[in-house]
């Protein structure tokens, strides 16, 4: 068997032994993938409170060892309303894959998974932003169907870890999806 042949068997196998599934309280600890993401903590934590107002939506998924290996989290509603309405328009963030779980397909089965829960619930369109370097991110938001409708300076702030405040700036593009209706 050559090599082509048995990366191709392989990366068929990690496709078919995930599992995307809502994201449960017990999976706070995770998310931070080994302190990577620690400084995110508080921000994962209102999520899950989001979550359970409604507020929110979020996917985790794992391979056949039940290690987390991808997130994706959806707002519904937002005060800046050309990003998610409540009704109509929802902002997908956080959305990340392990870099060793890349290509292989995991990326857009979720967010397939995020599409037909806004479908489902009547939302048209789907946006988000994505920082203006990161060109795999992109490429794959465009073979998705999302479109660059606007600049975004990309600086927002949150309380890390230890509660103190931190501030980003990331310029960004925001992109959108028309979904279909249902």
């Amino acid at each position: 068997m050559d090599e082509e042949v048995a990366f191709s068997i392989y990366r068929e196998n990690v496709r078919e032994n995930i599992k995307i599934r809502p994201l449960l309280e017990k999976d706070l600890t995770a998310l931070e993938w080994e302190g990577e993401f620690k400084h995110f903590r508080n921000l994962f934590k209102d999520l899950v409170e989001k979550v359970e107002k409604g507020g929110a939506k979020a996917w985790i998924v794992e391979n056949d060892q039940q290690y987390m290996i991808g997130q994706v989290f959806l707002q519904t509603r937002s005060d800046r309303l050309e990003l998610a309405d409540g009704w109509n328009r929802a902002y997908l963030y956080s959305f990340r894959i392990r870099p060793e779980y890349r290509s292989f397909g995991i990326g857009s089965r979720m967010i397939n998974v995020l599409e037909s829960y806004l479908i489902e619930k009547g939302y048209t369109r789907v946006t988000l932003n994505v920082a203006r370097d990161n060109l795999a991110g992109i490429r794959l938001y465009h073979r998705l169907g999302f479109k660059i409708v606007a600049e975004e300076p990309g600086i927002w702030s949150y309380p890390d870890d230890l509660g103190a405040w931190q501030t980003i700036e990331e310029p960004s593009w925001r992109m959108e999806k028309t979904l279909p209706i249902a």
